[in-house]
């Protein structure tokens, strides 16, 4: 296998613009996607463009080599891995060609979210809407035949096509639309590359014929009255002498071409819409709803269950609010009309409707304004791949998830499928787009391995055969792949000899997505699962087990929610940046599980491409909180990285850099000659070359004193119980920066402190927290800082003494990092003590004990969230206590990560990739109409500093001001931005 990997390295290299990977990280990750399969690929092509498809369409039929269409790899029935070459065309063919009045022309890696956002400046959207929306890929949806909740009213893909570029077995280029037979497709029209007009009138004509032929096996096997796209859908394509090539290739999951680009119908936005969320006490209410609101026409009616409904509530406290924890079953019932007020007066027919009938349900809420109706329809997207969170043996498996059936008989439906499940003592969980008799039904199984087979083979059997007898499908939207494929001949019996010559005719060879749709083994479902990880023993760098570390690994579902580049989520910012695969979280997760489970053998993972992989990574965490199932995988990657420097040593950049609090002291007494030094350019250029510091990169100028020496005899002692302080005394835990860069802001808050007499202690032989060291994987002189603060600490802690810190990544460092560096039983004391300063004050605020006296301040400030911080905490404390000050007018920058992540940005190799990832928050804070930015971490600082005159600080500095203490912090605002009023 390596032999022929080398070959087809050797053979298309110099032949392709786009990207060519075999090594075995590359394979690792394309080996997945969001199904329950895995299937370990010859490589990975990334084309730049049409030519390059043709080149390997030609050399995949001189060489008998499979070819796999990939978008974003989110398909759950698993179309998108093979075992031969994965094209992956999210990665560089992902542009909007051209928009036209009411078409518009997207290449096939286009996200769909990204094309309705931009389709929506010209009041426009491509209707099909499904729920993964923010990271499925224009060509997924063709290749699947995507619908969602409104299909009811706006139809499929399908229904929104007018020509797909598609490259044929062999090369041939083929722009199909509705063809009128007899005559040169296209002819007139063709670039160079395209099948001439006599190869497109043959193929079209051989199609034609077979479709005359079979005309009443069609008709009698594949009627169009309900969602359906198991199968190759011919019903229709056939008008007199009018072929709609396109509609049929729609749905064809890559088996019959390689779509290049399409032109696709687009509607305009609707005008008004309205939904109302409702709630039920039993499921049995919820169904007669369904079929009682059918008449109202909803443009979507969508059915969650109860399990559904509780990870809703976990996961937004507004959506816990709204939904009572009784609740057995909701609809989200949506309306559209001309004008608001007939939106209304259509969801309240709907609901009286069904109070008349005698069906009892509470309105959980009404929505009729933009962002409240998508609010309420971005449930169904968060929650459903949130199922993998539920704990226990068994997971929600996507194997017969898909089920259609005609919407009048999905309450009959129901209750048989129920009955299967109870026979096989399996329990599901279930969402439907009811209005379109569409079902996700997940049982919950163990995680299927080969012995698991008969079981889920027979499952599958007996639901199908219910949903065939009731004239429904196996698949309504998400296709037939590995888990369906086997299936099809059941459905469509006579048909499915049609579906053969049909393939026969676009690909003789059998190289375009093999076994797909049209398959010879009658096991194909049970192929193949992803084989779960049997951990090897190993020596690991951080506190947990191999076996920890490939769940860790193992829980992740492949569902893409991480390569969303939504400006709704902060999500990667590797991949925000740079939209390739081995930057998203999920091929991190991936590579993890096939190394730890000897899938991948560690030992053919190069040093280098280790490293690459660890470098798309600095833990900012925002992948763990966004992702659905929680996969830790800044954790996995810190193991990874540290791995690495143990066996390979740390590049000497990181290594200084990652040690700046080792300097710290240096730096302050000599800060008038390096202070200066810091703003000569040949000695910036010097700094580079010898310590990798970008010379570009502001840097902050180092105090005349460390703040804990110059505290050492004020604050070094434990103060004694005060009269007005009842609680333990908070000991501060001041970190690098505001140690050496700016005691000011320590003051500052030991200050507010003293304001709210509150003591204070600060303990002298406190020292960095390492944060640095940890993201860079030197884990081992991390953890000889992280047992010095341990030993300074842990009695505090014990004794109930909270660990404030004002810095956010020394807080997340002791809370989260510290208890995965060292074993001590102390170790978990001291992170449950950890505080970050802003949830400190917070706290004191809502128990009535913080000084809200603040003085007004005339200014408008910009807010940036950093990403530690809202790995520590959901809300923003002291952005709210801001919001107290009288005059004080703060603006949230919501342009996501600043890109600096510490040590990263320092960097003279990280510097323009740290500079790309922030550029939109430096944009900002170099054009918008503010006094002062304001952030909590000084990373992010420093880079909102860049390129602007802007001074940014930190809030605490600013509640100082509001209270009157310090003025030499007006003063220095003063001085920055003339016309600061200060009263």
């Amino acid at each position: 296998m390596e032999e022929l990997r080398q070959r087809i390295v050797d053979d298309l290299a110099g032949a392709l613009k786009g990207d060519l990977r075999c090594d075995p990280l590359a394979l690792a990750m394309y080996a997945t996607d969001a199904s329950l399969y895995e299937i370990t690929p010859l490589g990975v092509v990334c084309p730049r463009d049409r030519d390059d498809v043709v080149t390997l369409a030609k050399y995949a039929a001189e060489t008998e080599t499979p070819l796999i269409a990939r978008g974003a790899g989110t398909g759950l029935a698993g179309s998108a891995i093979g075992n031969g070459l994965i094209v992956d065309f999210s990665r560089y063919m992902n542009q909007i060609e051209q928009i036209d009045e009411s078409t518009v022309r997207v290449q096939p890696g286009v996200v769909n979210e990204r094309l309705n956002r931009v389709l929506r400046e010209h009041g426009r959207y491509f209707p099909p809407d499904p729920s993964n929306t923010l990271v499925t890929t224009i060509g997924g949806m063709l290749g699947v035949d995507a619908a969602g909740s409104h299909a009811i009213r706006v139809g499929s893909a399908r229904d929104h096509v007018i020509e797909i570029e598609v490259v044929l077995s062999g090369g041939e280029v083929l722009e199909a639309g509705v063809e009128t037979l007899n005559t040169a497709v296209h002819s007139t029209r063709l670039p160079a590359g395209f099948a001439d007009g006599e190869a497109g009138r043959r193929l079209s004509n051989r199609v034609a014929a077979l479709l005359r032929e079979n005309a009443d096996v069609i008709e009698a096997n594949q009627p169009a009255s309900f969602r359906n796209c198991s199968g190759y859908q011919l019903h229709g394509v056939l008008q007199n002498d009018r072929l709609h090539l396109a509609r049929m290739l729609v749905g064809s999951e890559g088996t019959l071409g390689l779509f290049t680009a399409a032109t696709l119908h687009t509607a305009p936005l609707p005008s008004f819409r309205g939904v109302a969320l409702l709630l039920f006490g039993d499921f049995e209410s919820a169904m007669r709803a369904v079929t009682s609101l059918a008449p109202q026409q909803p443009s979507a009616c969508d059915l969650l269950d109860r399990r559904l409904l509780s990870l809703a509530r976990e996961d937004d406290p507004t959506i816990a609010r709204m939904i009572d924890p009784a609740a057995e079953a909701a609809l989200i019932v949506e309306q559209t009309g001309f004008s608001d007020s007939q939106v209304r007066s259509r969801i309240e027919m709907a609901l009286r409707r069904l109070r008349r009938e005698r069906i009892r349900f509470d309105v959980a809420r009404e929505a009729y304004e933009y962002d409240d109706v998508e609010f309420l329809w971005s449930l169904p997207g968060r929650v459903v791949p949130s199922l993998s969170q539920l704990k226990g043996t068994t997971r929600a498996l996507p194997f017969v998830e898909d089920i259609a059936v005609p919407p009048e008989l999905l309450g009959e439906f129901m209750e048989q499928a129920l009955r299967v499940l109870q026979k096989h003592e399996v329990t599901a969980t279930l969402y439907a787009h009811a209005a379109s008799g569409q079902l996700h039904l997940r049982p919950f199984l163990a995680p299927p391995s080969a012995a698991d087979g008969p079981v889920i083979e027979s499952l599958s059997r007996e639901l199908y055969e219910l949903v065939i007898s009731l004239g429904g499908t196996i698949s309504g939207e998400h296709g037939d792949g590995i888990s369906r494929t086997a299936f099809i001949r059941s459905q469509y019996g006579p048909l499915y000899r049609v579906f053969q010559e049909l393939k026969d005719i676009f690909d003789p060879q059998h190289l375009l997505n093999p076994g797909r749709i049209v398959s010879d083994d009658p096991h194909l479902t049970i192929r193949h699962f992803r084989p779960r990880p049997e951990p090897q023993v190993t020596e690991l760098q951080l506190q947990w087990t191999s076996a920890e570390l490939a769940a860790a690994a193992d829980a992740c579902n492949g569902c893409g929610v991480c390569r969303t580049q939504s400006s709704e989520h902060r999500m990667c910012p590797f991949f925000r940046n740079d939209p390739s695969e081995i930057a998203s979280p999920r091929a991190k997760a991936n590579v993890m599980r096939s190394i730890v489970s000897g899938l991948t053998d560690r030992a053919l993972a190069s040093p280098s491409e280790m490293q690459e992989l660890g470098e798309l990574c600095f833990n900012c965490k925002q992948c763990r909180i966004e992702c659905p199932t929680g996969v830790d995988v800044p954790k996995l990657m810190i193991e990874a990285k540290a791995e690495h420097v143990a066996n390979n040593g740390l590049a000497r950049p990181d290594w200084i850099l990652s040690r700046a609090h080792s300097f710290g002291a240096i730096g302050c007494r000599t800060s008038l000659l390096l202070n200066r030094l810091l703003s000569n350019r040949s000695a910036r250029w010097m700094m580079e070359q010898v310590f990798g510091i970008a010379r570009n990169r502001k840097l902050p100028r180092f105090a005349r004193k460390p703040f804990i020496a110059s505290v050492r005899r004020t604050l070094g002692t434990m103060p004694r119980p005060s009269e007005y302080w009842e609680g333990p005394v908070p000991v501060y835990f001041v970190d690098y920066y505001a140690n050496y860069h700016d005691p000011e802001l320590a003051s500052a808050f030991v200050e507010v402190l003293r304001r709210n007499q509150i003591p204070v202690y600060v303990p002298e032989q406190q020292t960095s927290s390492g944060m640095a060291m940890v993201s860079a994987g030197d884990l081992r002189a991390a953890r000889q800082l992280a047992e010095r603060n341990l030993r300074e600490l842990a009695d505090l802690a014990r004794e109930g003494h909270p660990i404030v810190c004002t810095e956010p990544a020394a807080a997340l460092c002791l809370s989260e990092e510290y208890p995965a560096l060292v074993d001590h039983p102390d170790m978990e004391v001291l992170a449950s003590q950890v505080v970050d300063a802003g949830s400190f004050l917070g706290r004191l605020h809502s128990a009535g004990k913080l000084d809200t006296a603040f003085q007004p301040l005339e200014l408008d400030a910009a807010w940036h969230t950093p990403c530690h911080s809202r790995a520590l905490e959901s809300t923003t404390p002291l952005l709210e206590l801001l919001s107290l000050i009288p005059g004080l007018r703060v603006h949230r920058i919501e342009e996501g990560c600043s890109g600096m992540a510490g040590a990263f940005g320092l960097s003279a190799r990280h510097f323009e990739t740290s500079l790309e990832i922030g550029r939109r928050l430096i944009d900002y804070m170099t054009t918008a109409d503010v006094r002062i930015g304001l952030t909590e971490c000084s990373s992010c600082k420093m880079q909102m500093e860049q390129g602007s005159t802007t001074p940014t600080l930190h809030p605490i500095k600013i509640l100082a001001l509001a209270y009157g203490l310090m003025p030499q912090i007006e003063a220095r605002l003063r001085q920055a931005r003339p016309g600061l009023v200060v009263t």
